[in-house]
């Protein structure tokens, strides 16, 4: 009984390595993800290759990259935004620089709240907290995955499942792992969110006037390293920018002006 048992174990995990293979040989293609009505980045959107069963989450400016083959599918949400589907028939490259996924903004449907002369404050806020939000569909999938995986995770013995030697690592330092692995993730948004704070598009358009890829292009141009955007100042950060604007103009944009007056 152990022995078919066991043949079966390692063909799911030879399937697997070669799935995991096979997949790293497919180029993958650059994609922002921004708002429909204004053009601006949508941060932390959720992804999906339906044909290689495969989820990415985009970055603080809604860029990330996806292995696509044709005949795949992309699904692309996001809060506060309607749901995409993305067939791909062969129009995406992996030489082009990114391609803009353009989500419409979701507008929910509340019901009215009326503020009287006898009313306060503290009661139109508990007003506000106590609607209830139609959720979306994927929200409801999102909750039924995490009782799938509740239910599963329950019934689990944790303590008595094969040790690190036998080529598994679960138990105790298997769930110290995954709390080290979220801390990291926590950490490292924390960073994103302090070098946005000093180092964005907005704040390069705001300073030099660029916008949309040209201000991505002068952001590359910039290269300032993570280390100097977190230890410096927001004047620092602007100063350099502003000095280094002076700069690009000088090697980007000045050959252009020349051509332009001859």
């Amino acid at each position: 009984m152990k022995k078919p048992f066991a043949l079966i174990l390692f063909a799911l995990i030879n399937f697997a390595a070669y799935s995991t293979q096979k997949n790293d040989t497919i180029p993958a293609v650059h994609f922002q993800i921004v708002d429909a009505t204004n053009g601006k980045p949508i941060s932390l959107g959720h992804i999906i290759n339906t044909g290689l069963m495969k989820g990415v989450a985009a970055d603080m400016l809604g860029f990330f990259k996806m292995p696509i083959r044709k005949g795949d599918t992309l699904i692309i949400t996001a809060l506060g935004y309607h749901q995409m589907r993305i067939p791909s028939w062969g129009q995406f490259s992996s030489d082009s620089l990114y391609y803009p996924i353009r989500l419409v903004p979701r507008s929910y449907q509340i019901r009215e709240i009326r503020i009287t002369r006898f009313g306060s404050y503290q009661r139109f806020i508990r007003e506000v907290t106590a609607m209830e939000l139609p959720k979306t569909d994927q929200e409801i999938l999102q909750e039924k995955l995490e009782k799938y995986f509740r239910e599963q995770i329950s019934r689990l013995d944790l303590k008595s499942l094969p040790s690190a030697q036998g080529g598994f690592s679960f138990g105790e330092d298997w769930i110290s792992k995954q709390k080290a692995l979220i801390q990291e993730k926590v950490e490292e948004e924390l960073r994103w969110e302090i070098m946005l704070n000093k180092f964005s598009a907005d704040i390069v358009e705001e300073l030099t006037g660029l916008k949309g890829i040209e201000a991505i292009q002068f952001m590359e141009y910039c290269d300032f390293t993570e280390a100097f955007i977190l230890l410096a100042s927001d004047y620092e950060v602007r100063k350099r920018i502003v000095d280094k604007f002076e700069d690009y103009k000088k090697e980007k944009l000045a050959p252009d002006e020349g051509s332009d007056k001859k």
